[in-house]
Order: structure tokens, then sequence, then C-alpha cells
């Protein structure tokens, strides 16, 4: 049985502080930094974070309008046995968080370079929301290279290998909204001082003119700014594709099948599958302004869920994954925890600190069963204690 969501906010949150989880949006909003270059978290690793390569170009600040290249080479040499991971973090503003094997490396926007050894590793970012990890391997000398990119105004992220070069996008969106913009702050008000206190006999007609001429081009000119908005991002979610990858195998039963898995693994004979979906919103709050840089609340690094399939514990992440079982009738139980990791100031936590849910679903052979589990975790900064405190987190465990 598909559980009520009966654990949304109960109000609608104003202006006013954003003071328990019962206060959050339904959906989580981006943590606006007032600086968000990125800088690493880890003293203790080989790593260089620097700015992302810039479209102006240096001569005229003009965007250039060729493509060009969206990593920058490496700036790090790896010793014997090791590698380079390029990581090209893009956030929007909103600081994201890169982890490699579970442990933070670095937040906000950039390009990170990381030496590893050779092998394979499990990067991962988390931003307004989870995305799948991507499993890599580095080689002995070589280099390996992932984008992470997401657009503010949809809240849609990808994570992977994007394409190398960026092809420039035009948009005339801003052209519109100048108009717009222009007819309300200038046109209006100056058609309404010469309607009502006309020194000429022209002043009258002109100024009738000018007003209606303003309301035009605003009637006209919002509608356009924001088909042309819409259209700019939706070129922009056009380019910013991640390519397919192979599913990854954990064990002999559980399968990471990824955000854009190259082709679903076929089931063995007789075999069910349950493929769990798990998403997670990270509901980062440090007021109405923009951030201070991100060295409290932006590194923040959500748990990863844990998942039993009938009391036994499988390989999970946030992401899209597939268990193999046999058919029958099957209990699949998530928990999460909302408590937040990776702090560096003190921070506390009211309610309960997990959140779980069961449900029961039946296996047929041949077949998956979809399931999607959503989650929502609450971490606030308050100033006025110089501590961050979290809440009880959100789930709903629900047939996809």
């Amino acid at each position: 049985m598909t559980p009520e969501r009966d654990d949304l906010p109960r109000r609608r949150p104003g202006l006013a502080a954003y003071r328990t989880r019962e206060d959050a949006y339904a959906r989580p909003r981006p943590l606006r930094l007032g600086d968000s270059e990125m800088r690493v978290l880890n003293d203790r690793i080989t790593a260089l974070a620097r700015p992302s390569a810039s479209r102006s170009d240096p001569r005229t600040g003009l965007p250039n309008r060729a493509p060009v290249r969206a990593l920058s080479e490496p700036g790090l040499q790896p010793g014997p046995g090791e590698g380079v991971l390029s990581v090209l973090a893009d956030g929007g503003g909103a600081a994201p968080v890169v982890s490699v094997d579970g442990v933070p490396v670095s937040v906000g926007d950039g390009q990170l370079d990381l030496v590893l050894l050779a092998g394979t590793h499990r990067v991962e970012v988390q931003s307004t929301y989870t995305v799948d990890p991507v499993d890599i391997a580095i080689t002995d000398g070589g280099t390996y290279t992932l984008q992470f990119f997401e657009d503010p105004a949809t809240g849609r992220a990808v994570f992977g290998e994007l394409p190398e070069t960026r092809d420039f996008i035009p948009t005339s969106a801003g052209c519109w909204s100048w108009l717009a913009l222009t007819s309300l702050i200038c046109c209006l008000p100056m058609s309404g001082a010469m309607i009502g206190l006309p020194s000429e006999d022209w002043h009258l007609p002109s100024g009738v003119a000018l007003g209606v001429l303003a309301v035009v081009l605003i009637v006209t000119g919002l509608p356009l700014y924001r088909r042309a908005k819409a259209k700019y991002h939706r070129d922009l979610a056009t380019q910013r594709q991640a390519a397919p990858r192979e599913p990854v195998p954990h064990g002999t039963d559980a399968i990471h099948l990824g955000a854009k898995p190259t082709a679903l693994p076929p089931l063995p004979e007789g075999t069910a599958a349950i493929d769990l979906r798990l998403t997670c919103g990270r509901h980062l709050w440090a007021g109405h302004r923009k951030a201070a840089h991100g060295s409290f609340l932006a590194r923040a690094w959500t748990r990863p869920p844990r998942v039993y399939i009938n009391g036994t514990e499988r390989p999970a992440s946030w992401g899209h994954w597939r268990y193999l079982v046999p058919t029958g009738a099957y209990q699949v139980t998530v928990a999460i925890d909302g408590r937040p990791l990776n702090l560096d100031i003190p921070a506390r936590h009211t309610g309960n600190p997990e959140k779980q849910r069961d449900l029961r679903i039946e296996a047929h052979a041949g077949r998956a069963t979809a399931v999607h589990a959503e989650a929502h975790v609450y971490a606030v900064w308050r100033p006025a204690t110089g501590d961050i405190e979290s809440y009880e987190p959100r789930l709903w465990l629900e047939p996809a």
C-alpha cells in the first residue's frame, strides 16, 4: 500500500526567518553564496582548485561566440602509481560539494584537480539535490575528467562525462527584458508627467503616444522574455547532456544503474528485480540574503541511505539501483539519517535523527518492479547561537 504523504510542511513560509522544518518549502531552494569560488576542504590531499574557464574574450570583455573548452589542462603532475581526476563543478552559485570515496574534498564552483592512486574510485556531488555517483578507473599517469552542472532556474542537475567543448548559445531574453524594464521605469513615468502637467500643446498627444508605446512594449516584451528564457534553458539542457555509462555490479545481486545507463542488464531466467531510485532534496538555509563564503553550511554532506530487503541490508547510495531477487513477496525498507556531516562548527539536532519507511511489493519473474524513495533533509544556520541546527528528515517510499 502506498503511504500517504502526511508529513508535508504545514505552513507556507513568508518573509520571516526559517524557524523549523514546518516552515520549509516543499522543494528545496539553492543555497546561494556571496562567494561560491571553489576551495579544497582537505589539507592532506594533493589538490588544486581554480575558477572555471571564462567565455569572455580577454581583449574586449565580450562573450566569445566560438566553441570553448570546458576544462583546462590539469595543473598537477601525478607521481608513480598515481593519476589525476579533474572535476568541473558548475552549480550556478549554489556551491556543490565534491567527494571521492565518501570523503568531501571541495566545495564551490570551479575546476578541481586531484591526485589519486591508480585504481577504482567513486566520485559524488551534492548540491540542491543529490545525483547518481560515478565510478571511475584512474590509470597510472592518466587523467580522468568529469563535469557537474546544475541549472539554477530549473533545478536540473547532471553529473558525468559531459561534452568537452561548449558552443555559444544565443538568446534574446536580455533584449526583451531591457525593453520592458526601460518602458516601465522611464517611459511610463515620463508619459504620466507629460499628460498630467503639460506645459506645451504637444505634450498631451506626445504623452499619450509614449504611454501607449510603453504599454505595448511591456505587454509584448514580458511574454517574449519568458519565451526566450525558456528556450535558452532548453538549449542549455540539450548541450549539457551526460554520456551514458555502463551499470556497475556490486556483488551478485545488486547493480548501480546510474542516471543514464547504456542498457539495462537482462534478468536471469526465473529471476525478478526491484528497481529502486533514491533521491534527496537538501534544504540548507542561511537567511534570505546571500550567505558568506562556504565555510560552514555549504560544506554540509548528506549521509547515504540504507536499504533493506526482507531485513537484509543491500549496497546503496543516492541514485538508481537494481536488486535481483527470486519471485515472491518482499518488504523494502529505506532508512535515512538527517544529521549533516563534514561541518566545522558546532551542530545540534531537533527531533528524531532518522526516518524509516517500509513498502511491501510483489516481484514477478522476468519483470522489474519500480520503487521511488524521496527524502528531504534540513539544516539551518543560526547566527544568534553560532551553530547549525538540523531537523528530523522526511521520507516517502512509493511504487514508481
